[in-house]
């Protein structure tokens, strides 16, 4: 690790290079412009993408006499890591929060946010679900209480919720939990509460997976483990984050598809499309603010809420994944750029058809509908119809588009 002190005006990298190593601000100014919208920092990380080998998307300048830290990617091992993690996390997150704003092309809440939102909500999508519903508090409650060793406890709260109305595969995933500690309670009779769960049928929860590994043996997983102690399994059309409420956590999406969405009383409009693998709600490890943004799941979900405490837990335990976040986070500043630049493609016809190009990997994946293309970059539904034909692609009654 060295100290470098740079004059104003000084460009450490460019859109394009792989930055030679991580700057770590200690006095002075820095600018970062990711688009059209820029930022000036005087605290933070930079040059992160060096970590992954992965091209920059921003230009980061000094805008007065600067002095950093300069990291190689080969030292970050060595040094203290926690609170260098902790700080390329927020720094990105701030550098994210820019970018989407653009995308959003509103960095403000509009003040008509409300309950008219989640009507239209509910209407569209009926027998939908939030993430602060008690069903999800008390498969937090289980969770702590399995930590804790107190199994009995968390078993009575899985009987009970056993018997409630909810849809099957939000039953078979407490149906897994109801096993598991069936199994921690009456050891003796391991074999037939396990053998109660037919494989087939529940393979695509990840409970099951741990489930599998706790009765069958087998190497320990990481992210089973954090999932198992604090994530959530969410079925189809849960809202994660209503645009409007308080910031207070942030998510790591294990398995499934996002939506994010700007909602209006007699409307939504597509922002993106979040995939497995990324971390989203940067907002909630920043300053206190409201939602930019709706997300909501367009799949059943396995996500892991993190708060900024969380994040500083999983930096002692396992930097690694906390690395895996800020991964996740460089390349979504990538993908929003992306669809910035969709947007900012001036014929319709050829927008319309390098937005369906864009989403084609996905068609097979997430249900996407003409409406969804044409709020997203501004074109009519017709077109996207027109050219989703021309493209090969089928158009559903409810216009999904299938490849």
């Amino acid at each position: 690790m060295e100290v470098f002190t740079y004059p104003t005006g000084t460009t450490l990298y460019k859109i394009g290079e792989v930055p030679s190593g991580v700057y770590y601000l200690l006095d002075g100014k820095i600018e970062v412009m990711l688009q059209r919208k820029t930022g000036t920092f005087e605290y933070g990380t930079f040059g992160e993408w060096s970590l992954f080998n992965l091209p920059s998307e921003e230009i980061v300048t000094t805008v007065s006499e600067t002095t950093l830290y300069f990291i190689k990617p080969s030292e970050i091992g060595t040094l203290e890591i926690p609170k260098l993690l902790i700080t390329m996390v927020s720094s990105i997150a701030k550098r994210l929060l820019i970018v989407d704003s653009e995308l959003s092309c509103c960095s403000e809440i509009p003040e008509y946010l409300g309950p008219d939102k989640l009507r239209y909500f509910n209407r569209v999508h009926p027998n939908s679900f939030r993430i602060t519903d008690g069903v999800f508090q008390d498969m937090f409650q289980i969770k702590r209480l399995y930590t804790s060793g107190y199994y009995k406890e968390a078993f009575e709260i899985a009987v009970k919720l056993l018997s409630g109305p909810f849809p099957e595969d939000l039953k078979k995933e407490i149906m897994v939990w109801y096993t598991l500690l069936n199994i921690l309670l009456e050891p003796e009779k391991a074999e037939m509460h396990f053998s109660r769960l037919a494989q087939k049928d529940y393979a695509e929860h990840i409970s099951y997976a741990y489930l599998y590994t706790f009765f069958k043996g087998g190497q320990k997983q990481e992210v089973l483990d954090m999932f198992m102690k604090a994530g959530l399994y969410l079925p189809k059309d849960t809202i994660v984050t209503l645009e409007g409420d308080a910031a207070s956590e942030g998510y790591f999406l294990i398995k499934g598809y996002l939506k994010a969405v700007k909602l209006y009383e007699d409307r939504e409009v597509l922002l993106s499309i979040v995939q497995p693998g990324e971390f989203v709600g940067e907002s909630a490890l920043l300053e206190a603010q409201p939602r930019m943004v709706t997300l909501y799941t367009m799949s059943p979900a396995a996500i892991i809420p993190m708060s900024s405490q969380n994040i500083e837990k999983a930096v002692e335990r396992n930097p690694d994944f906390v690395l895996r976040i800020c991964e996740s986070q460089l390349k979504r500043i990538s993908q929003v750029k992306s669809l910035i630049r969709l947007k900012n493609i001036t014929n319709d016809e050829q927008r319309a058809i390098a937005t369906l190009k864009y989403f084609e990997p996905l068609l097979t994946k997430v249900r996407l509908t003409c409406k969804d293309i044409s709020s997203l970059v501004d074109v009519s539904i017709e077109r996207v119809v027109d050219e989703a034909k021309r493209l090969g692609y089928k158009i559903a009654f409810d216009g999904t588009i299938t490849v």
